[in-house]
């Protein structure tokens, strides 16, 4: 990504292990092994409060927009979650692209170039 004001774009096997770390370290049972098909709520103990806050230190730290409860109400599993969190990434960055563009192209309007 070439905006200096966005964050380094992670690849999926950064995010998954990013994603891994904030799971793990906020999973109610915290000994339990970690893999895709880790279940939140049966492998991991979470609870609907507790998937709620690991929302919001998802967005927080991957830099992420709001997600949309739609997105993340199908979410069970780690594999998901770095699936969600890769697509809200993807999204975001081209957002930033876009709005790059725009910002590029408006000051050349105003230039006359």
């Amino acid at each position: 990504m070439t905006s200096s004001t966005s964050t380094p774009s992670l690849n999926e096997d950064e995010t998954r292990s990013k994603v891994y770390a904030i799971v793990g370290a906020m999973a109610p049972a915290g000994d339990a092994a970690l893999a895709d098909d880790t279940a939140l709520i049966a492998d991991l103990a979470y609870d609907s409060l507790r998937l709620i806050e690991l929302t919001l230190a998802l967005e927080e730290g991957f830099g992420l927009g709001e997600l949309a409860q739609e997105r993340t109400a199908t979410v069970t599993t780690l594999g998901d979650i770095v699936r969600l969190v890769t697509e809200a990434r993807r999204e975001a960055e081209a957002r930033r692209d876009t709005d790059a563009r725009r910002e590029t192209e408006a000051r050349r309007a105003e230039t006359g170039r």
